[in-house]
């Protein structure tokens, strides 16, 4: 008898604590979703007030990213529902390779056919009365190749000129989302402190290139014309010492930027960090019985100020490699010409033509490291705001 009393306890034991942990369960999903709820409610708050038409408009001129309502898929990004690099268009990068290799392949075949000319009047040198009618004739052919050599310059030129546009432009859009996000998640100073930084930088690298770089090079190739036209003129000095003050210029205000922006970064974010756990604490411990809720809730919303600074910093990288991806395949192209160029024209035509291919390449070079440089530059400002955090990792 005291057996079956005992199995009956011990049943109805089972039965209250199952009941209480289903309960419990109840308790923590109903939680789980009111938190969830809210965190969400939060997000999509905080997106509502961001003005995207201008990133929007960024997307829509980027020929190798696809044309998508950004809110949505900014949305669906962070419920995991997308990967953000789907905002590349896969299929319009192969077309833009192939298309831009058809194009500069006529460009090729005409300087070939030019240096074949000039190398025939040469041969046919004894058959003029004066050698005048020779040297005549091979400045004609030169010029003519000068011609042809020039629209390729100025379309670099004008790619370079644009892609410092566009690529100024999105920062001007995506830093200060970023930065205001900054001052959201309790950091204020960083936030005050870095925005003249790279206000400052930007509008300082877009008045380098563009006023001093891009108008040297631009007499660099003047001056290649001029020494190449005729053996009695040598200004080559002249021309190597131009190139190697455009390269230092480039190398020193990559140095200097991302040295300033990366030591600025650091100092003053750990000032931050500081007082936001300094405060985090003094909820925590100092009110009583809701100190840790508040203090935990605050995580909640820095976390989720985090989680939508990280996706814009996330989309502002690919916008970014976006615009910078078009030009630099077009340049590539172009210096692949005529540097193939030079090499054949060498051994068949005039040693001035091939001689003048291969240096306006390594013009179109430093153009290409222009951009390049920008675009790391950009590149790493952008992800050092987007990786700056006070949330606490546990």
């Amino acid at each position: 008898m005291k057996k079956i009393y005992l199995k009956i306890l011990v049943t109805i034991l089972i039965i209250i604590g199952s009941f209480s942990v289903s309960f419990a369960n109840e308790d923590e999903n109903a939680d789980y979703n009111e938190t969830k709820k809210s965190i969400d409610s939060y997000i999509d708050n905080q997106l509502e007030k961001i003005d995207l038409q201008e990133i929007q408009k960024h997307i829509k001129e980027s020929s190798i990213i696809h044309d998508i309502d950004l809110r949505v898929f900014i949305k669906d990004l962070i419920k995991g529902d997308r990967n953000i690099l789907d905002l590349f268009d896969k299929e319009n990068i192969k077309i833009l390779l192939f298309d831009e290799l058809k194009g500069n392949i006529k460009i090729s075949m005409i300087i070939l056919v030019l240096a074949l000319l000039s190398s025939l009047l040469k041969s046919l040198d004894n058959s003029f009365s004066s050698n005048a009618v020779s040297q005549i004739t091979t400045y004609i052919v030169f010029i003519t190749m000068v011609s042809f050599t020039l629209i390729g310059f100025k379309d670099v030129l004008e790619i370079c000129n644009n892609t410092i546009n566009s690529t100024i432009g999105i920062m001007q859009v995506i830093m200060p989302i970023l930065i205001a996000f900054l001052a959201l998640m309790g950091c204020p100073i960083t936030s005050a402190v870095l925005n003249p930084i790279f206000i400052g930088g930007v509008a300082f690298i877009n008045v380098i290139f563009k006023q001093f770089i891009f108008v040297s090079i631009s007499v660099g190739f003047a001056i290649l014309v001029v020494n190449n036209i005729s053996k009695n003129i040598k200004l080559k000095k002249l021309s190597s010492f131009i190139k190697q003050i455009n390269l230092v210029c480039i190398g020193a205000m990559f140095t200097i930027y991302l040295g300033l922006v990366s030591i600025q970064g650091l100092y003053v974010t750990s000032i931050d960090n500081f007082t936001v756990k300094t405060a985090k604490f003094a909820i925590g411990n100092f009110i009583p019985v809701v100190g840790g809720f508040v203090s935990d809730s605050v995580d909640i919303l820095l976390s989720s100020s985090q989680l939508i600074k990280g996706v814009f910093g996330g989309i502002g990288l690919i916008i970014l490699v976006g615009i910078c991806i078009v030009p630099i395949i077009k340049i590539l192209s172009i210096i692949l010409v005529y540097k193939v160029s030079a090499i054949a024209v060498e051994p068949i035509g005039e040693d001035n033509i091939s001689s003048f291919l291969n240096e306006v390449a390594n013009l179109m070079m430093i153009l290409l490291a222009c951009i390049i440089a920008i675009t790391i530059m950009f590149f790493v400002t952008v992800a050092i705001l987007t990786s700056i955090s006070v949330v606490s990792g546990g």
